[in-house]
């Protein structure tokens, strides 16, 4: 049988898709992300790390990490990366599994874990029994992940539909707030640079100004639907996604 939500686990996923996509700066979404996961999926601790893969030499490195709270030591990290390729969920990828959020308990029982070397000896130096994670986006030649660990409780079936459902809003919302962040960083380019029509280009003043689309629709004597289809556009072209983000740009570009 199919798991189901409730619809209060349905209420609190997009409340956690709402409060992730809100991170719209990098520093911030990496502070505040894991508390957003852990509201969402109750537990002890939450590891978000990244390895780089050599392939050939069949190496792996811990090169970048987030944490709910500090437990990995560079002693853990070097063990971490050292015993990536046999933890059981990689070679389960390696054998084409299924994207999906997976658990220790999928693969071995608590007596077979503690049994199960280097893999039980890293959890037990973090203090945890269960564990559930899945797979993230990640630059090329890099794997990353999000896991999600507790000493009390092994996870539900719940808990790994909810992380399943929220993967891609949590990808999305990530890659968003590195694209704003380097934005922000960047030099800013004149408003002219956009190639904005006068009327596109007479309407990112309003919005800049902080007017919504029916009340630039009033000033300038047209339909709210022609204000949104112009918003649209400048949306694309200036290549942002919400017209709070192009509102900081064309400030920016005013300004340059």
């Amino acid at each position: 049988m199919s798991m189901r939500l409730s619809h209060k686990d349905y209420a609190a996923l997009e409340q956690a898709m709402f409060e992730l996509h809100e991170f719209r700066d990098l520093d911030r979404f990496r502070r505040e992300a894991p508390a957003v996961l852990l509201k969402l999926i109750p537990s002890d601790y939450l590891f978000w790390p990244e390895y780089a893969i050599d392939p050939h030499a069949c190496e792996q490195t811990l090169v970048d990490h987030v944490e709910s709270s500090p437990r990995v030591t560079p002693g853990l990290a070097r063990r971490m990366g050292a015993g990536i390729m046999k933890h059981p969920f990689t070679q389960y990828f390696i054998n084409g599994g299924e994207q999906t959020a997976l658990k220790i308990s999928d693969f071995f029982t608590q007596t077979q874990f503690r049994n199960a070397g280097p893999v039980y000896d890293t959890y037990r130096e973090w203090g945890f029994k269960y564990n559930l994670s899945v797979s993230l986006r990640a630059a090329p030649g890099r794997v990353a992940g999000v896991g999600l660990c507790d000493d009390r409780r092994d996870f539900t079936e719940r808990d790994r539909l909810m992380l399943n459902l929220l993967q891609r809003h949590f990808d999305q919302a990530h890659h968003n707030a590195k694209l704003a962040t380097a934005r922000a960083a960047a030099p800013a380019k004149p408003l002219a640079a956009y190639d904005l029509t006068p009327r596109e280009t007479e309407i990112t003043r309003w919005v800049a100004a902080g007017k919504t689309n029916p009340e630039i629709s009033i000033i300038l004597d047209c339909g709210v639907r022609t204000i949104e289809k112009h918003m649209e556009r400048i949306l694309e072209k200036i290549g942002v996604e919400n017209r709070a983000t192009a509102a900081v740009v064309i400030v920016r570009a005013e300004r340059a």
